[in-house]
């Protein structure tokens, strides 16, 4: 009994360490649309813990601050997640940007984690994080990678412009104002259509080069999400002026439909539209593979 008190206590401990540095970098970053905690009834639950009001533990906190690099033009989306027993262990932070390239991305990613591994055990470091970043990010919008790193960069062998691709995603939620306008620009960036649908599942389809579609998924995989995964991938060799006949989108983007509402920021799209906006586009197959049930929703659900 007195070590699960013990452990409670460190647990408390390390809450109370996360809270106070949640509450400088509001300070730091009073606005939301620089510094964003996906679900702050997380906050709620940690000091309900405290207090010894709840014995369970609470979902792990996640933010994200929008970082201004003024000599680039550009933003860096800094995603954080503080497992449970920060600071006794490091945080899990990646980084994106529409202005950054994969390599680019991969470079800045790689820096990064190496800076925090430096750091000391224990200590709070996400401001750290923040003055390195300010101070360091600039000359990784302007790196170039070799022509062999360049290959290495594909996921897949096929690199020709005429292999197109369909990419169906599936993701756990997708809630965060920010998560959703980095998506429909990096779509738009790479010229992909398609759509995404917010909301709990969050459901993502694009089209295009199998080169650019990769590119995307790469990019979104940066993101912090609870669970994402490619589901499905539908591929053709066409010229291109054959392209535009695999295309089943006009263009990217943000889809909704009926919402039903959930606890805290959680909500729900009519999937029974969603069937039909997918059949209307000659896609409604997909439904089966994004949900893995029979495509069978009542109008009325």
């Amino acid at each position: 009994m007195e070590k699960l008190i013990n452990e409670n206590d460190k647990v408390s401990e390390n809450f109370e360490l996360q809270l106070s540095e949640v509450e400088m970098l509001s300070s730091m970053y009073p606005s939301t649309s620089e510094f964003n905690i996906t679900d702050p009834s997380v906050l709620a639950d940690m000091r309900m813990y405290i207090s010894g009001k709840k014995n369970k533990l609470p979902l792990e906190l996640h933010f994200i601050i929008i970082l201004d690099i003024q000599e680039c033009n550009a933003k860096l989306d800094v995603n954080v997640t503080l497992p449970l027993n920060y600071p006794m262990v490091k945080p899990l932070i990646s980084i994106i940007s529409i202005k950054l390239n994969r390599h680019q991305h991969k470079e800045l990613n790689q820096a990064l984690h190496q800076y925090i591994e430096s750091l000391e055990e224990s200590e709070l470091c996400i401001f750290s994080v923040i003055t390195w970043l300010t101070e360091n990010a600039q000359s990784y919008f302007s790196l170039q990678p070799s022509e062999v790193a360049a290959d290495k960069s594909l996921d897949s062998p096929i690199s020709s412009k005429e292999i197109f691709c369909r990419m169906w995603i599936y993701s756990h939620h997708i809630y965060s104002k920010f998560k959703r306008r980095d998506i429909l620009e990096l779509a738009q960036q790479l010229k992909l259509t398609g759509f995404s649908l917010p909301g709990k599942p969050g459901l993502i389809c694009c089209e295009g080069t199998k080169k650019d579609c990769y590119e995307f998924y790469h990019q979104l995989k940066l993101m912090s999400w609870k669970k994402l995964s490619k589901v499905k991938e539908e591929i053709e060799e066409l010229s291109e002026s054959r392209a535009q006949n695999f295309r089943r989108f006009e263009d990217f983007q943000e889809i909704s439909f009926s919402v039903r509402r959930g606890p805290a920021k959680e909500y729900h799209m009519d999937m029974g539209q969603f069937l039909k906006y997918l059949e209307d586009h000659n896609s409604g197959y997909a439904f089966h593979d994004l949900f893995g049930i029979e495509a069978h929703i009542s109008s009325n659900k």
